[in-house]
């Protein structure tokens, strides 16, 4: 996993230097993509990552059901990272950036419903390593599962489909709604992880800068009430759980 791990910023810099194309952002490539500042959470991400993964080195984790249930679908989502920029390097609107989204996005549905369901072992770790594990995975599956439906944007707009008029309006509201479901499914899978929440709303909230910078309103409020929504589902979520647990 370690290995993966630093391989995401091998892959960045390989990028980088060598990629024949370089990624877009703002609402100059399209409506839904946040302004490219924003982008520099990825800096946040893997080194949380990093972090995480270097921590499972010593010795005294070395037996835990629960850490050596994530290595894989971990390191799925760390090595994915490498083949989604290699996929980028042949362009932001090729369909394999998809492919590749929805295997990550796949790998931490399965490595958050483990953390959900060993919550117990977790109370039992050192503060370090609880707070890691659920900054790392929240910042992880909060940014690219927001990022797969930013992906499908771009991809359907490359193929030619309007981003003005009826059908623009409409396919990219689909888009939105698509996301924001997503976000509260993960939300309920996380139990209302507040990294979660946080990192979803802020890809959302990027969205919206660039439609409302756009000019796109209806795709602005739409947005927003995706980010309500994700918000309005992580406090109901954290509330019947806190019910839950007194209730013992």
């Amino acid at each position: 996993m370690v290995f993966f791990a630093m391989g995401q910023l091998v892959s960045n810099v390989a990028f980088t230097l060598w990629s024949p194309n370089q990624l877009q952002s703002g609402v100059e490539f399209s409506p839904l993509i946040p302004p490219g500042a924003m982008f520099s959470i990825w800096g946040l991400i893997i080194t949380a990552s990093i972090l995480w993964s270097v921590l499972q080195l010593r010795p005294a984790v070395r037996e835990s059901p629960l850490r050596d249930r994530l290595v894989l679908p971990l390191s799925v989502v760390y090595a994915g990272f490498g083949v989604w920029l290699a996929a980028a390097s042949l362009g932001q609107e090729s369909p394999l950036t998809l492919v590749v989204f929805v295997v990550i996005v796949g790998a931490h549905v399965i490595a958050w419903r483990r953390i959900s369901a060993h919550r117990e072992e977790i109370a039992g770790w050192r503060r370090l390593d609880r707070m890691v594990l659920h900054l790392s995975e929240g910042l992880y599956a909060g940014w690219t599962s927001m990022a797969l439906y930013l992906n499908v944007a771009t991809v359907v707009q490359a193929t030619g489909a309007p981003i003005e008029g009826a059908w623009g309006t409409t396919w990219q509201l689909l888009v939105v709604a698509a996301a924001a479901g997503t976000a509260v499914l993960f939300v309920v899978i996380t139990r209302g992880s507040i990294w979660y929440t946080a990192t979803a709303c802020y890809a959302l909230v990027g969205a919206t800068i660039s439609s409302t910078l756009g000019g796109f309103t209806a795709l602005a409020v739409a947005l927003v009430i995706g980010i309500v929504a994700i918000i309005g589902s992580t406090i109901a979520v954290r509330a019947v759980d806190r019910r839950r647990t007194r209730r013992g």
